[in-house]
């Protein structure tokens, strides 16, 4: 059974963020509706695909499986990761 590549790579990046210093929330008071890994999974995603954060989201919406390795209830807003990108800025991904 092939996995498609969108899959393999969510699965890549979460095993890469499992193992990073990234602490899941940003301070002991943040709503914890999403970790800092779920978001930074999907600003990652987002950077692979070259694509916007409206089409991200978009994405994820339609890949049920892609949600299931996120572990989401609930998609985030494309704003909420466009906040994210903000507040952890990095020059290595693009704000588009």
């Amino acid at each position: 059974m092939s996995t498609n590549r969108y899959i393999k790579l969510i699965r890549y990046i979460c095993s890469v963020l499992r193992s990073s210093h990234l602490p899941l929330y940003s301070c002991k008071y943040s709503k914890k509706t999403y970790t800092q890994h779920q978001l930074m999974a999907i600003l990652l995603f987002r950077e692979a695909l070259g694509t916007d954060y409206r089409d991200v989201i978009e994405l994820i919406n339609l890949m049920g499986r892609i949600k299931v390795i996120l572990q989401l209830d609930l998609v985030p807003h494309y704003s909420t990761i466009h906040k994210f990108m903000a507040r952890n800025p990095s020059i290595f991904l693009r704000d588009s």
